[in-house]
């Protein structure tokens, strides 16, 4: 039981450190992939990472691909 304690308090500091480094986005939604590929895109957009035009372009094709496909049987 000591033994699972531990191992507890290793997670949770790690969490914790790691979305300190992070800038506030938690351990958590990166461990389970919560933040989405638009979500990614606009967080590097709005730090200055990419330009406006490779930020619209991403963004269309992000689109494109969520776009569901139909097969028209002839």
């Amino acid at each position: 039981m000591m033994m699972l304690g531990f191992i507890l308090l290793v997670v949770i500091l790690y969490c914790w450190n790691s979305s300190a480094n992070s800038r506030g986005s938690s351990c958590i939604d990166h461990q389970f992939g919560l933040n989405t590929s638009l979500e990614i895109l606009n967080e590097r957009y709005a730090r200055g990472e990419i330009q406006r035009e490779d930020y619209l372009a991403r963004k269309q094709e992000l689109y494109i691909q969520k776009q569901p496909i139909s097969i028209k049987k002839g």
